[in-house]
């Protein structure tokens, strides 16, 4: 995380605000605070933040209609919205518009520090523009073909790359829809296939603050030491194909929830393949589960 970053905090619960204010504080960003949504809007135009979290429900106006508004004036800006009052029509039409990242109340610190990475990520994105080919000049076929250990720290930064590869920045809401699809599906590849973390495991670990230690522990098993997940990634023209196989034993994918059903897309953790269902254009399991492939159309420059 980055301690010069600015974050814009609208929240019309001043508990919520000086809890959750607190918590950012800590972690070395600048913090700025409004208390409804008019207000947050005034505050994003004057103060010029790196990232906005606002709740949903607020006076005056509500976190969506912000976040929209802020994505329309600023269509690369990284959003989180708060939410206790999830229900199928808003979590759609704010993943649509670009918010980066959902989280709940009451907000766990663990939470915030994955909407702060997703965030991180996204703004990575926005800042890297700088690497687009000139407008006259686009790419017909190009093909990489990358091999991951079971590091989950290097998967942000392997998005990253690439995007930047692909000539994918250019297109900023799209870039940012493919870095959070990507980094979902790169982290279920490495947790529940080459380090075979099922589910309930997971649930468990969080709950007692054990995750780090469990996942490490797997990754010195040696038959999982072995394992390695493999990228393929192909553009032609406006689409970029990606494929990521693991080598673990797959998973039942056919049994997946229903990618819009809001009980699972506000989830604490498992919504991956769901965020990354949303996100992308077409994403297909094989039929063991330890394959995916998804497509997206480069556009929304």
């Amino acid at each position: 995380m980055n301690p010069s970053r600015k974050v814009l905090l609208i929240d019309d619960e001043a508990l919520v605000r000086d809890e959750l204010g607190g918590l950012l504080t800590d972690e070395g960003y600048e913090l700025t605070t409004a208390s409804d949504g008019e207000a947050g809007l005034a505050s994003f135009r004057a103060e010029a933040p790196d990232m906005v979290i606002t709740d949903v429900r607020m006076p005056r106006r509500d976190g969506l209609s912000v976040a929209m508004t802020i994505r329309q004036e600023a269509p690369t800006m990284p959003i989180t919205v708060i939410t206790g009052h999830g229900n199928e029509t808003m979590v759609l039409e704010a993943l649509r518009a670009g918010v980066t990242d959902f989280i709940k109340k009451p907000v766990r610190l663990e939470d915030l520090a994955n909407a702060l990475e997703r965030m991180e990520a996204a703004l990575r994105l926005a800042r890297a523009q700088g690497a687009d080919l000139p407008a006259s000049v686009t790419v017909q076929e190009q093909t990489w073909v990358y091999q991951l250990d079971n590091d989950l720290a290097a998967i942000p930064l392997f998005v990253d790359v690439l995007l930047r590869k692909a000539d994918a920045l250019g297109h900023p809401r799209t870039a940012g829809e493919l870095s959070l699809a990507l980094r979902e599906l790169l982290i279920n590849a490495i947790e529940h296939g080459n380090l075979e973390l099922t589910y309930e495991e997971k649930s468990h670990a969080l709950e007692v603050g054990g995750l780090a230690r469990v996942i490490e522990e797997r990754r010195r098993r040696p038959e999982m030491a072995r394992r390695r997940t493999t990228v393929g990634v192909v553009r032609r023209g406006t689409t970029l194909s990606v494929r990521i196989s693991d080598e673990g034993k797959g998973f039942d994918w056919k049994g997946l929830p229903d990618p819009t059903d809001p009980s699972y897309l506000l989830a604490d953790h498992g919504r991956g393949v769901l965020l990354a269902q949303v996100a992308v254009d077409e994403l297909t399991y094989n039929e063991r589960g330890n394959e995916v492939r998804l497509t997206k159309e480069l556009h929304g420059a």
